[in-house]
């Protein structure tokens, strides 16, 4: 947005143009979207804390000063509302945290609505990188071990790491942000980088993106005809597979190809038709939307699962996610028809 514009627009939007405002925060919005998402783990709290965010924004135009970007002062609003928000709730969890592994079989009583769960994140709603490096940085910060990770750092840490190491703002920048010094910066992101392992900023070779894509298109194959030897073959020793919103999670490949074989899974034996795969990206990683053929044909969403490959591009995680009331608020269809 040219500097003259930005001008235009701040002026009607203090004069009370609601179109001029959201012209002034809409370019942002993706980007504040998956800040959010980061600072709290959960997609729907990202809405809720953009939600919030704008209407402090337009109540507060006229604090705003034009020596500091429009953006730095979204990012400002939007960190104080984080932070606020983390004051009253539990970080997210994958099931992993919450208890020791499970045995093979069906997971065990009602979901844990009681426990906070991390939850996923579609790559559809991420804003698009301005270069390559942006885009490594962009799907590295997104990734979701790298978001569970950062869950367990004091609010303020996180929000320092997540800016500097993840967005690239600078010291200064990020002082500004969370109003305070350079040196309570640099001894935040200090304490955060001793506490996790930073994320890698690798540009993935081609020749591994290829064989990523590789591992989608034998998944999708392994599930839509039932044979799993593929599958198997691609698991590595020590993959492990977790089930929100239940505290169920498998430890080995073993385990879980237990559980992919077993009757529950299948009503049955493994065989064609009872799955279909739709291949798509969340947290900057594969992902598989699955449908499961109901008594009149149709194929009805039940889970997404986001794969976490090796440098080998073996899969080394599998995050299901039973959250099938996600797939038409992200653009997928609630019923495949047969």
């Amino acid at each position: 947005m040219s500097e003259k514009k930005d001008d235009t627009l701040l002026g009607a939007a203090r004069g009370g143009d609601e179109a001029a405002f959201r012209g002034l925060v809409e370019p942002f919005g993706r980007e504040l979207h998956a800040y959010a998402y980061r600072m709290l783990g959960g997609f729907h709290d990202a809405d809720d804390a953009m939600q919030e965010a704008r209407i402090k924004a337009w109540r507060g135009l006229g604090a705003y000063e034009p020596h500091a970007s429009f953006r730095a002062w979204m990012y400002r609003i939007v960190t104080n509302t984080c932070l606020d928000m983390l004051k009253t709730r539990a970080r997210r969890l994958l099931p992993q945290d919450v208890g020791p592994p499970v045995e093979p079989g069906p997971p065990v009583g009602d979901p844990r609505a009681d426990i906070h769960w991390l939850e996923p994140y579609p790559d559809a709603s991420l804003p698009l990188a301005r270069s390559p490096e942006d885009a490594v940085r962009l799907r590295e910060g997104m990734r979701l071990a790298f978001v569970r990770v950062v869950q367990v750092l004091p609010a303020r840490q996180r929000a320092a790491l997540i800016l500097h190491d993840v967005l690239d703002w600078n010291v200064a920048e990020v002082a500004a942000i969370l109003e305070t010094t350079e040196a309570a910066v640099n001894s935040a992101l200090q304490r955060a980088r001793a506490t996790i392992a930073r994320p890698h900023t690798r540009e993935p070779s081609p020749d591994l993106a290829r064989r990523q894509a590789d591992v989608v298109d034998r998944y999708v194959r392994a599930w839509e005809t039932g044979n799993f030897d593929g599958f198997v073959a691609m698991l590595t020793d020590d993959a492990i597979m977790n089930m929100p919103p239940w505290p169920y999670w498998l430890d080995g490949r073993d385990a879980v190809v237990a559980v992919h074989h077993s009757p529950g899974t299948w009503d049955g034996a493994p065989r064609p038709g009872r799955y279909r795969i739709v291949p798509s990206t969340m947290n900057g990683q594969p992902a598989a939307m699955a449908y499961v053929r109901a008594s009149d044909g149709r194929y009805i969403a039940t889970c997404l699962t986001v794969l976490t490959l090796d440098d080998d591009a073996h899969i080394s995680e599998l995050t299901v996610f039973v959250l099938p009331e996600l797939f038409a608020q992200w653009g997928f269809p609630a019923v495949l028809e047969g």
